[in-house]
């Protein structure tokens, strides 16, 4: 209920379509989405599973866990290639992660879809841990690369904002 007002806004302030996600038994679990109003957008309907290491939301939420908790999410998982620019090495995937972490959201540079960029960051909860991600999906012909650093500020500012919403601890700038 907390995040919908703020989904819109990130939509509105944006022009694309936002989602919210959780981590569920390895998979991005899609919550909640308000679509942009453009012809051409994205679309997860709530109840949508998707590979974390492929996903803008799944890759926010990964650079946050513990190494603990990632080496047994990721031992042994198979990345899966959905496209020539999915990343399927793990030390890759690794090293993607702490620059996600680093700057504080992610990028799905057309990993799942070809023609499709995402932007994430992470939503924290009252112990400041990542239980949640915020995102923006678009077509690259919109989701430029001139527009990350842009959308980026407006996805972190809403991640944040609903955080702060659930009573959660933002991390410290």
């Amino acid at each position: 209920d907390r995040a919908r007002p703020i989904l819109r806004r990130l939509m509105e302030d944006t022009g694309e379509t936002a989602n919210l996600g959780v981590e569920k038994e390895g998979a991005v679990l899609f919550l909640s989405q308000v679509e942009t109003y453009a012809s051409i957008r994205a679309f997860f309907p709530p109840g949508t599973l998707s590979p974390m290491h492929s996903s803008g939301i799944g890759k926010t939420l990964l650079s946050q866990m513990s190494e603990d908790r990632l080496d047994r999410l990721l031992n042994g998982a198979s990345l899966e290639a959905f496209t020539n620019k999915t990343i399927t090495d793990l030390n890759a995937l690794r090293a993607d992660l702490l620059v996600i972490r680093n700057r504080g959201y992610s990028v799905d540079d057309e990993e799942k879809n070809l023609g499709m960029r995402c932007i994430a960051a992470p939503v924290f909860d009252v112990n400041g841990e990542a239980v949640a991600g915020l995102s923006v999906s678009g077509p690259t012909s919109r989701v430029g690369e001139a527009q990350i650093e842009h959308l980026s500020l407006a996805v972190m500012e809403a991640a944040r904002d609903l955080t702060l919403a659930v009573g959660g601890v933002p991390p410290r700038s």
